[in-house]
């Protein structure tokens, strides 16, 4: 067992991240596809494989394909809505958190999985099961970053039998009867199937907004690109793993900062109904243009950001400023809650100011990581951000939400939760806006 290197400065992380990536590549994880397919995923993935996969993957997540993708995300927005009637004190947790479900399986595995009429329904299920932190899932955990050799071993996987093979069952399903009847939709996982076909996914044009996707062209066009039914699973699975609690957390902490300061509020509320009355509906470019509720999103994950930790291994000898040599095999963390947290970065951190994040403000680029940073940041980071506003904005725009003095205050978080979770529910008061 080797000891873990913590960083929190920021200087150091951008030379881990970015600027000497090459030496911090993987994440230290083992994968086993073969006994694991579900393993298979971006997050996942070691070395030139990950590279490969990366490439060819990244022109899924480009503007104009989230343009197409944006109506299968909007349908589950409705039914958000509906589901909200005649509630006066609510779990808003629980009702973001089928909201996101849907939203996952209308986008990632191209089913409508209902977790909004029917929260006790078999995808809920499963994919809550895929999150339940017990004792074995933390034996298992201290196995896989501590002793990763030999987890690999003996076939350790956070991933239950169970859910691999129901998960799998669902994208083999849908993509044969895709094939079959030669349907087509617009979701990730049509385009993961253009991919599977192709060899790669057509970009049409370009936006300044996809840089971080560090695209090159020029690789998708050569050698044919091998995608099998469960390496598509297993990126799927990834948006359930990676994208659910991330998603439903930052949305809820995000009403819980609204509900505690009004003022700010109504001003992402009255920017939501003029985004809206501009473009004639809450559509795609409504929600691009609300710049300052996205404001208030990016200071959400500051200050509460979904992981709390970032996880690399040295793949190759390193040497830092101060003369320390890390060697191959070292595992290393990145503290992004203490780096969100430093006064130097963010005078009064513990305070909710979206104004942090105006476009006229600087902040050091890895000083704010909640999506991670460098070639292995979050490849759907934009989808995630476009998902959060469009749900916030639908729900600003019918209703007005308080904490309930039910709610325990000050927050605390679980200690039973690779996220940063609450420990208690978080209760809100949602009335109706006058019209």
């Amino acid at each position: 067992m080797k000891p873990t290197i913590l960083i929190n400065d920021a200087e150091i992380i951008e030379k881990v991240l970015i600027k000497d990536f090459v030496h911090f590549v993987d994440r230290g994880f083992p994968v086993d596809e073969e006994r694991n397919p579900l393993e298979s995923n971006l997050f996942a993935m070691t070395g030139k494989r990950w590279k490969a996969v990366r490439n060819r993957l990244s022109p899924i997540f480009t503007t104009g394909k989230l343009r197409l993708i944006y109506d299968a995300m909007a349908d589950c927005g409705n039914e958000l809505i509906t589901q909200m009637e005649g509630d006066q004190e609510i779990d808003m947790r629980e009702i973001l958190g089928r909201f996101a479900m849907d939203v996952i399986g209308s986008c990632a595995f191209g089913i409508d999985a209902g977790n909004l009429t029917n929260p006790d329904n078999e995808f809920r299920t499963m994919g809550k099961k895929a999150f339940e932190f017990g004792f074995s899932q933390f034996a298992k955990f201290i196995m896989l970053t501590n002793f990763p050799n030999i987890a690999k071993k003996i076939g350790i996987s956070f991933n239950r039998p169970d859910v691999l093979k129901y998960f799998t069952g669902i994208i083999n399903n849908t993509i044969k009867h895709r094939r079959e009847n030669n349907y087509q939709r617009n979701d990730f996982l049509q385009l993961l199937m253009q991919v599977q076909d192709k060899g790669y996914v057509e970009v049409l044009t370009k936006d300044p907004a996809d840089e971080y996707l560090n695209i090159e062209t020029s690789s998708f066009s050569s050698e044919k690109f091998e995608l099998s039914n469960d390496q598509i699973a297993g990126q799927a699975f990834v948006f359930l793993t990676a994208g659910f609690e991330a998603t439903t957390l930052t949305m809820m902490y995000t009403l819980y900062e609204l509900s505690k300061n009004p003022d700010i509020q109504e001003k992402v509320r009255k920017e939501v109904q003029r985004e809206v009355k501009n473009a004639g509906a809450l559509n795609y470019d409504a929600v691009k243009g609300m710049e300052f509720l996205e404001q208030c999103v990016k200071e959400t994950m500051r200050k509460y950001p979904p992981a709390p930790m970032l996880f690399r291994v040295c793949t190759k000898s390193y040497t830092l400023p101060n003369g320390l040599t890390i060697e191959p095999g070292q595992p290393l963390q990145v503290s992004v809650y203490s780096l969100h947290f430093n006064p130097s970065y963010y005078p009064e951190p513990e305070k909710y100011k979206p104004e942090r994040f105006d476009p006229d403000q600087t902040i050091p680029s890895c000083a704010y990581i909640p999506f991670g940073n460098g070639p292995r940041i979050c490849i759907a980071m934009r989808f995630a951000m476009l998902q959060m506003k469009y749900c916030l904005a639908k729900l600003l725009l019918t209703y007005k939400f308080q904490v309930s003095p039910k709610t325990r205050e000050p927050l605390r978080y679980s200690v039973k939760s690779f996220f940063t979770a609450p420990a208690d529910p978080i209760l809100f008061n949602v009335s109706k806006l006058e019209k």
